[in-house]
């Protein structure tokens, strides 16, 4: 079975790096699935030509990392949704990846190679990497929101059922997240609070859009230390 994809990330333009991405499909079907590459397949959004869309623990992941560590997850499942509406005719916002421009700073190691690299934000803004399907139904001069709202061109792959996948990206403000819900976290089978000691940690927040689609909040970790 073959497949398309594309890997990418932002780093800064040296030897730093945010995290990685894969975005893919594989032939004999038109989903797509979206995977953070340091999770090593464990978590993945997959949206399904049905309109079914997801994003899951793998099988062996949730049993090795999840069940009956953490509570509040019942099953491998994190979200589900319906595809969301299209925002103009024949064009559906599957998924943003926001990263803030402090986010970039992981070391790029020889692993990383054969990556599609996006230039970082300035200072104080973010970089919005958008997942955008077009229908095969309506012509496409340019990638999407070139024009309208000046993104620039990551890459694309065509799907078996003639719909196009893209990934374009664009420098915005800084995201406001002083509404996001705080609760109790957890740890995954295995860890404990010592792991937050680690340096170079990271962390991805999910958010859900008004247009329905969903958002990924790429973070760097920074640890408050106690004043002796």
């Amino acid at each position: 079975m073959s497949t398309k994809a594309i890997r990418f990330g932002i780093w800064d333009g040296k030897d730093r790096r945010a995290a990685t991405w894969k975005l893919w499909t594989e032939s004999g079907h038109s989903d797509v699935y979206l995977a953070c590459r340091e999770l090593g397949g464990e978590l993945k959004a997959s949206l399904h030509q049905s309109g079914y869309w997801h994003i899951a623990y793998s099988q062996q992941g949730f049993k090795r990392h999840v069940e009956g560590a953490i509570p509040s997850q019942k099953s491998r499942f994190t979200d589900k949704w319906p595809r969301p509406k299209a925002i103009a005719e024949g064009v559906t916002l599957a998924f943003r990846i926001v990263t803030p421009y402090s986010s970039v700073t992981s070391m790029i190691r020889q692993r990383d190679y054969g990556i599609v690299w996006i230039p970082n934000a300035p200072s104080a803004k973010a970089t919005e990497i958008d997942i955008i399907i077009t229908s095969s139904a309506i012509h496409v001069s340019s990638w999407p929101g070139r024009n309208s709202t000046g993104t620039l061109f990551v890459g694309s792959f065509a799907l078996d059922n003639g719909e196009t996948v893209w990934a374009v990206y664009r420098v915005v403000e800084m995201p406001d997240l002083s509404s996001m819900n705080k609760g109790s976290g957890g740890f995954y089978k295995g860890r404990t609070r010592v792991d937050l000691e680690s340096d170079n940690l990271r962390a991805l927040a999910f958010g859900l859009e008004p247009d329905g689609s969903r958002t990924i909040y790429d973070f760097a970790v920074s640890r408050k230390t106690e004043k002796l």
